[in-house]
């Protein structure tokens, strides 16, 4: 990495390098489609990140579908990022809601949206689909409980559904890459769902106590390649204070060099240190190099004084996730694990000024830094109960353009980094992080069958016993993906 990173490199090389595994869609007849339109290729080199975004086209045709309604399953989890009754001139709500309108106006449709708890959506869109109603248009789920969907087989390959564009920027490249098997894809990650941006995961900083404690410049040290989970572990492993002078370690009240929630934060390693479950239909995690990073994390978690692993610890809502920015917020932290979106929910109005950078690497050979989306983040699906195949797929494809063109600027650039972040270099780290998450095909098909759970697991235990875990649950695990692969390879629409 170079020492400066480009906000429009960065956009460039996300738009240029997108991948995509699906075939050329089959489009049906309809009437209200007509004349094609071809977007034109355009140089976004010399452009400004919102102009870069701004300009970028889709390939979608005319089309008029007479003011008819279209229903969107959403869960209530995140459904502020979906839609807005009407504008109330805070900028994120009033880009929601005049994307929405702009996606009527210009196809004469009607959006309406049904939130439900994301479980009860789940069994109800399986009874809907069940009883052949051709009820939803397009579901927007937490993936884990989606797989319920999968698994029932009540959802159309995207990859058959006309004008979804999966090579266009507003797909994620990783998504379409890891979450298809045999050319089938029910999960899709698009820019219309904005968990799949807030929920990455990353490393937030005290910028004021890392001066006080003589670290140093970690933006350097990522840019050099040498931000390694040993070197956290160096930074903070000595790091204590007893704040309220009680000679006792308290968990909210006393000053820690590293804060980590007992979850998924810690799961996240697994990938941070270039891991995978699946790949290419196979189990492929590597036994040893996996106790080795449950030990790792043992050593920088559980027994190291300057950490904060708390494992009885929730706060007042119930939550254990977020304690990491939480300290952050309160000032007695010096790192935290944390997600993207925590800068908007946490840290806006501290006045202690903070960085962000990537989860670490492994070591300094590892090639690259890496990140996960935590899997409360959500996908789309469409039911194959969907009449009209073709408005499905228009809609979908411009509710996801219209997200990459206007919304993505400002929750991405406003709301997540000027009101989230403090400085030029984290907003170019926030890029650099994003354009290196990955999806894995075990961890969302997991369904807490699989491996994609053990590493907090055992951690939490203080067990790094990864090599007897595997050899004990392998053949179920195997058991249990082999049923997933056979579902994808016999689906049935």
């Amino acid at each position: 990495m170079k020492r400066k990173i480009s906000l429009i490199l960065l956009f460039t090389t996300l738009l240029t390098t997108a991948l995509s595994c699906s075939d050329t869609p089959s489009q049906s007849t309809d009437t209200t489609v007509s004349g094609g339109t071809t977007a034109q290729p355009v140089d976004t080199k010399e452009l400004s990140f919102f102009d870069a975004h701004a300009a970028a086209q889709d390939d979608l045709p005319e089309a008029d579908f007479g003011g008819e309604e279209f229903l969107i399953g959403i869960n209530t989890y995140c459904e502020t990022g979906f839609y807005t009754e009407e504008t109330t001139g805070e900028s994120l709500s009033d880009a929601i809601y005049d994307r929405n309108k702009a996606v009527e106006d210009r196809f004469n449709v009607k959006l309406v949206f049904d939130s439900q708890d994301w479980q009860a959506m789940a069994s109800d869109v399986l009874r809907s689909v069940t009883a052949g109603d051709d009820t939803y248009q397009l579901l927007c789920e937490h993936t884990i409980e989606a797989n319920k969907w999968v698994m029932g087989e009540v959802l159309y390959n995207l990859h058959d559904i006309p004008y979804i564009n999966f090579d266009q920027p507003w797909w994620s490249p990783s998504n379409t890459e890891c979450l298809t098997y045999n050319g089938k894809h029910f999960q899709a990650v698009g820019d219309f769902c904005l968990t799949t941006i807030g929920r990455t995961y990353s490393i937030y900083f005290d910028k004021v106590e890392a001066e006080s404690y003589k670290i140093p410049d970690l933006y350097e040290l990522v840019y050099d390649g040498k931000w390694t989970i040993d070197a956290l572990h160096t930074y903070t492993k000595d790091i204590y204070r007893d704040l309220n002078m009680n000679n006792e370690v308290d968990t909210v009240e006393d000053f820690f060099g590293y804060t980590t929630s007992v979850a998924s934060n810690i799961g996240a390693y697994l990938w941070s240190f270039g891991g995978m479950i699946i790949e290419d239909g196979e189990v492929v995690m590597n036994v040893e190099k996996t106790n080795d990073t449950i030990q790792k994390l043992i050593d920088v978690c559980v027994n190291s004084d300057g950490t904060c692993y708390d494992t009885t610890y929730y706060n007042s809502a119930g939550n254990r996730n977020y304690i990491g920015v939480e300290k952050l917020a309160e000032g007695t932290t010096l790192f935290a694990s944390a997600m993207l979106e925590s800068g908007i929910n946490y840290l806006r109005d501290v006045d202690h000024d903070y960085g962000i950078i990537p989860y670490p690497k492994w070591d300094e050979e590892q090639e690259d830094y890496i990140t996960i989306v935590d899997g409360g983040f959500t996908t789309m699906s469409i039911p194959k109960t969907v009449v009209n195949t073709e408005r499905a797929g228009i809609i979908t494809e411009a509710l996801n353009a219209e997200t990459y063109r206007n919304v993505i600027p400002i929750y991405y650039e406003i709301a997540l980094k000027q009101k989230g972040a403090r400085d030029d270099e984290s907003i170019a780290m926030i890029d650099y992080v994003m354009s290196k998450r990955v999806y894995d095909f075990g961890y969302i098909y997991d369904n807490w069958k699989g491996f994609g759970f053990v590493i907090e697991t055992l951690v939490q235990k203080g067990e790094a016993t990864f090599a007897s875990y595997y050899a004990s649950n392998i053949e179920a695990v195997k058991a249990h993906y082999e049923s997933v692969f056979e579902t994808f390879d016999n689906y049935d629409q």
